[in-house]
């Protein structure tokens, strides 16, 4: 994975290049609009002739940077190549760059209603992509560190978490059942309970009515907290180990 120089405004291209802090940023505000676009087109209150007008508008710019996009890309790809005509023709034919012209074609053509379905997965795949190399890639491979570096250490609190959480619904089930069987009829149907209360969620939905059992709640639900705390510390941790072994490559 190769990054590119101080160029703040470099479009990336299809060889492994990254773009630049400044356009990774637009690129982000357009996938957000992008996002909002899709969102109020199916708004019925919109279903006007000013709604169309501006949603159609901003479906344009976004169509316009894709292409631009591309063709910033595909400059970019050939410059490498010292602008060889045999750099050139390789450009087109890298998987990106294709993937990429599909995705293109498709939306300037209007084969389909910008409305569809088939429309709309296009332009997700793109937002998709286009996050994809970006410099969303480190974030990728320091999640990617984290799971997998030492994970037997790491989500050992997940583990006792869902320990604890079968034991509390196991508890709930005998103090419960009599009670309230709609909820509490089994240990399965206790889980839910079991899982909002450990986990801290909470929702409130479904509540234990005997004194005992409400207290067994309140325990479990401290113990949920530590172990989701233990958890934040231990990927905190890995965190910290990804970015020493990182910093000799950035140095």
């Amino acid at each position: 994975m190769k990054y590119p120089g101080k160029d703040p405004w470099y479009f990336g291209d299809y060889l492994g290049g990254l773009p630049g802090n400044n356009y990774s940023l637009l690129l982000n505000c357009i996938i957000i609009l992008l996002l909002a676009q899709i969102a109020l087109s199916t708004e019925p209150s919109l279903d006007t002739k000013v709604g169309h007008f501006y949603l159609d508008f901003a479906l344009n710019l976004i169509e316009v940077f894709f292409i631009t996009d591309y063709v910033g890309k595909l400059a970019n790809t050939w410059s490498l190549s010292d602008y060889s005509i045999s750099g050139l023709v390789a450009s087109f034919f890298q998987r990106g760059a294709l993937i990429d012209l599909g995705i293109v074609l498709i939306l300037v053509t209007e084969v389909f209603p910008n409305d569809s379905f088939v429309v709309i997965g296009i332009y997700i795949l793109k937002s998709l992509l286009s996050i994809y190399y970006s410099g969303f890639q480190r974030v990728l491979k320091r999640v990617q560190f984290i799971l997998t570096d030492s994970p037997g250490y790491t989500f050992f609190p997940l583990v006792l978490l869902a320990i604890v959480t079968y034991v509390m619904a196991f508890c709930i089930y005998l103090l419960e059942r009599d009670f309230d069987s709609e909820h509490f009829g089994s240990i399965t149907r206790a889980l839910w309970f079991s899982i909002v209360t450990s986990t801290t969620i909470g929702y409130g939905d479904v509540t234990p009515s005997t004194t005992l059992g409400k207290f067994v709640a309140i325990g479990f639900g401290i113990v949920g907290i530590v172990c989701v705390a233990l958890l934040t510390a231990n990927i905190l941790e890995s965190n910290s180990r990804f970015n020493e072994l990182e910093e000799p490559s950035d140095a």
